[in-house]
């Protein structure tokens, strides 16, 4: 029998996302800005920059979770070893990708190696950390509330960045009388806080995961040892229908993300034409987002994960059509687009469960317990929404005649339009896809998942005896 969730994982079960968030914070927020206006690249090595490390960045998706489930654990389990020794590497390679050393392409070949590198250090302890959820919980309730502290405690470390984030890059930089030193002791300082993070969850969750012993016979199996195989993990995902299915909602889940996300400030330019809204849109998104997660449990206890998803899609769709009609209206515009943003922040985290759910399931089809790989896939989602994101925009408002640094106060209402599909109607359009794929397409039950994990406990204590 699994221990009963401590009081410490159910208030602090998150931390980790939490500093997580405020540590890539600074690479979203920043990370353009600072090679153009800080560090001064050309605009042609910056988008050979951002070429190569989106590029390297998706590709290598798939195999964080990989190498948790096909390596040896080490002695602290399979999943709290990562978040124990991972952190560190990441402080300090992830500061490499704020500098500029020796000439512009020795400088790029640097920022690219601490882009890379500091992200296969950090999605890797950020899929552990995920794929404790599977660990700790006992049932899709709880495993559902875990989703809900990581959703909750990643759009709080949002907040918090908006606030601290901005200043505490100008305020290092003055101090240091150097702006791209200020930079890089910020993204230094965020991922210290990270790491901290990640070690509160790994003391935490002490005894949750088992440890497996130092093996020197070779008469050992892999199996033996908790690795899984690679045929074990290939079948977790081709015998898998629940997880192909819900890569594909996730997919398009991600897509209304960052959409809107690349969007916004084009709304509140050329539509609304008060770009200083769009500071007060991001505070206010962060909070209502916060809302939605926090709700996530109580509704996947209610509804359960699949239905809470089917019904957050659902809603979200409808929101964010709505808004295509009052978008001239700002005071109405605010009042949806917020109710838009806690379904977002509810989806976050009842979509995550999912995950966990699917893992259930194909452990108790192949026989392995591949957790970690399959926890891991739904960076394949986010990396492939990331890449295309970027051509959505751009094609919408092409098709309507924009053309960069026009006008607001003369912009046509075809342009208007055209930024308003892109913001609110065509993610509309996707969530509601999303959302029948997966209602028609995904038909893992919480009874069903009940039924698997007693059948793959069974086995376990077959084994056992």
């Amino acid at each position: 029998m699994k221990k009963p969730l401590s009081s410490a994982i159910k208030r602090f079960y998150g931390i980790g996302d939490f500093g997580f968030t405020l540590m890539t914070q600074v690479e979203l927020t920043f990370f353009v800005f600072f090679l153009t206006d800080i560090a001064k690249f050309s605009l042609p090595m910056v988008a050979l920059i951002g070429a190569i490390t989106s590029i390297a960045d998706a590709i290598s998706s798939p195999f964080y979770g990989a190498i948790i489930s096909g390596t040896k654990p080490m002695k602290w389990g399979r999943n709290r070893s990562w978040m124990l020794i991972a952190p560190p590497i990441v402080v300090l390679l992830y500061i490499f990708q704020f500098t500029r050393i020796g000439s512009e392409s020795m400088a790029a070949f640097i920022v690219c190696a601490g882009f890379i590198l500091s992200h296969i250090a950090w999605n890797i302890p950020w899929v552990a950390n995920v794929s404790l959820i599977p660990v700790l919980a006992t049932n899709p309730e709880e495993r559902a509330f875990l989703s809900a502290r990581r959703a909750t405690y990643t759009a709080l470390g949002t907040v918090a960045f908006s606030y601290t984030g901005p200043p505490l890059a100008n305020f290092l930089g003055q101090v240091t009388n150097n702006p791209i030193l200020g930079y890089s002791l910020l993204a230094g300082i965020m991922a210290f806080v990270m790491m901290v993070c990640y070690w509160t969850v790994f003391k935490i969750t002490e005894g949750y995961e088992e440890t497996v012993q130092v093996q020197t016979s070779a008469a050992k199996s892999a199996s033996a040892q908790g690795v899984a195989s690679i045929k074990g993990m290939l079948n977790s995902l081709v015998q898998n229908p629940p997880l192909i299915v819900l890569l594909i909602s996730d997919f398009l889940r991600y897509m209304v993300n960052f959409v809107m996300a690349a969007a916004a400030a084009y709304y509140f330019t050329y539509v609304a034409q008060n770009p200083a809204l769009l500071s007060t849109y991001l505070l206010l998104g962060g909070l209502a987002q916060v809302v939605g997660a926090h709700m996530a449990a109580t509704l996947s206890k209610t509804l359960s994960s699949r239905n809470a998803s089917i019904f957050g899609l659902f809603a979200l769709a409808a929101s964010l059509i709505i808004c295509k009609y009052v978008a001239m209206n700002i005071v109405m515009f605010f009042v949806i687009i917020m109710l838009a943003r806690i379904f977002l922040g509810l989806l976050t985290a009842v979509m995550v469960s999912l995950y966990s759910d699917v893992a259930v399931y194909a452990q108790w089809k192949t026989g392995e317990d591949t957790s970690p790989f399959v926890m891991g896939l739904m960076t394949l989602s986010l990396k492939t929404a990331v890449i295309s994101r970027g051509t959505i925009i751009p094609f919408v408002l092409s098709a309507a005649g924009f053309v960069a640094g026009v006008d607001p106060a003369t912009a046509s209402m075809a342009i208007k339009n055209a930024v308003i599909n892109v913001f609110v109607f065509i993610p509309g359009i996707f969530s509601l896809v999303a959302g029948l794929i997966l209602a028609f397409g995904y038909k893992l039950t919480k009874e069903r998942l009940i039924e698997l994990q007693n059948e793959i406990n069974m086995r376990k204590a077959e084994v056992g005896a």
